[in-house]
């Protein structure tokens, strides 16, 4: 992957899932990351400032590439439920 398509997947990034324990969002990145896949997550810590369930959960996005098997990470944690 070339630095141009590393920046053009950041840009077009999907949610795979909106999570509020920071315990499960720590082992979802880094299983994420052993596995080489390019994510982001957004809000990351915003739920210790407003903790009203599902108001400010972090927002786990993908590169579209690499969606299919974040989906496969995430059923084999048992997060898809």
């Amino acid at each position: 992957m070339t630095v141009t398509d590393y920046f053009f997947s950041l840009l077009h990034m999907i949610e795979l899932l909106k999570v509020s324990d920071p315990v499960t969002l720590h082992i979802l990145s880094d299983v994420l990351e052993s596995k080489q896949i390019l994510f982001r997550v957004e809000n990351a810590g915003m739920n210790a400032l407003m903790p009203l369930p599902t108001v400010m959960d972090a927002r786990v996005l993908v590169a579209e590439e690499d969606l299919v098997a974040a989906k496969l990470i995430v059923h084999d944690l048992g997060l898809d439920k």
